[in-house]
This record gives structure tokens, C-alpha cells and sequence, in this order.
């Protein structure tokens, strides 16, 4: 969810929560609102996975600790930060039994990048087309067969919509992670339902 205030927020969700499996508060919107949305979103969800979108580039003892004490499930560390940075992410998300997704934006060899960082052993690594790159037409399911060897857990994430949905199911992707194809849909029950249906089927 990459809105801008928790009213429009909340009532996405109550149109497609049900029919999700992980909640991702975006970057823009927790910049708006701050992590004190966390404990409202986990309270009305509290069977969903809430992913707090940091994006977390510094600090990664702190910024990981302040989003898990609000309630977050899992946050997101940039591989382009430091190695440091990334471990403290991993070592905060253990001590509270909690997810970590890195994500490979702006990453340039994605390859190389992902085989260190696999050694981390983190919960997922992604596979990111950026918004200020869409157009430039990045492919992230292009991106994500450069990883399809690593052992970690893979998301695909960035311009993926009900044209290339059922190319991420088929793909090596453990979770897909869809944005604007959602909330700026006319109908986001209408494409929430098909891409599920798509899920059961791939």
C-alpha cells in the first residue's frame, strides 16, 4: 500500500485484506503516517503478515527494533547498504522471531550481490523494479532468474500486474508483491480475486 494516509488505507483493506496473505505498508505511506499505523493495521489483521516497507539503508539496529515493537512481522533492508547494516537488521529480526526481506533496488550486479547476501541467511531476497524506473520498462521477473539458484526464500516485486501475474506465479518467485495494480485499479476486489485464482492454479 503505497497511499499517502490510513483512511484511504483502511478502507483498501477492507476491500481486499481477506485475500491477501501479507500486508505491506509501503515506504510512502509510512513516511505520512509514521510506524504508528503498524499497531492499527496489526490489531484489525492480526492473522496477516504486516510488512513494514523501511527500506532500511542505516541504522539497522535501531529502525528494525523501533518497527518490531510496533508490531511489524517483517521489514525490508536494502542490499545496497553495508553488510553491517544488513546484520543487524537479521540479528534484531531473530531476537523477535520476525521476517527480513532485502531488496536488491538499485543493486547493480544482482548476481553477485544476492550470492553474499545468501550466506546472511536471510528470509527472502528481492527482486525489485524501482518506481522512478518504470519508465524504462525493467522486467523484476527478468531480474529474479538471475537469483533462481540461491537457497533463500525469492520475492518479486515492482510492475507486476494481471498482464505478467501468472509469468510471476510460474517463476521461481516464493511470494509476489503487487502495488499499483491493486489501489489503482478500478475494481481492486475484481484483480485481487483473479490473481488468487491464478495462485490456486500455478
Amino acid at each position: 500500500m503505497d497511499l499517502f494516509d490510513l483512511q484511504a488505507s483502511l478502507k483498501l483493506l477492507q476491500e481486499v485484506g481477506k485475500y491477501v496473505d501479507i500486508i505491506e505498508l509501503g515506504t510512502p505511506l509510512l513516511i505520512s503516517e509514521g510506524l504508528s499505523i503498524i499497531p492499527i493495521i496489526k490489531e484489525l489483521y492480526p492473522d496477516k503478515i504486516i510488512f513494514a516497507d523501511l527500506k532500511i539503508m542505516d541504522g539497522g539496529n535501531i529502525i528494525s527494533e523501533l518497527a518490531f515493537q510496533k508490531g511489524a512481522d517483517m521489514v525490508s533492508v536494502l542490499a545496497a547498504a553495508n553488510d553491517s547494516t544488513i546484520e543487524a537488521v537479521l540479528k534484531k529480526a531473530k531476537s523477535y522471531q520476525r521476517i527480513v526481506l532485502i531488496d536488491m533496488c538499485a543493486v547493480k550486479d544482482i548476481k553477485k550481490r544476492a550470492q553474499k547476501l545468501e550466506a546472511f541467511n536471510p528470509d527472502y531476497i528481492c527482486v525489485h523494479r524501482a518506481t522512478d524506473m518504470q519508465d524504462e520498462g525493467k522486467d523484476p521477473l527478468q531480474d529474479l532468474q538471475l537469483i533462481e539458484n540461491i537457497k533463500s526464500k525469492k520475492a518479486v516485486a515492482g510492475g507486476i500486474d494481471l498482464n505478467n501475474f501468472r509469468q510471476a506465479c510460474q517463476s521461481s518467485a516464493d511470494t509476489i508483491i503487487v502495488g499499483g495494480a491493486i489501489y489503482n485499479s478500478d475494481n481492486p476486489v475484481d484483480t485481487v480475486k483473479k490473481m488468487r485464482e491464478m495462485i490456486s492454479k500455478y
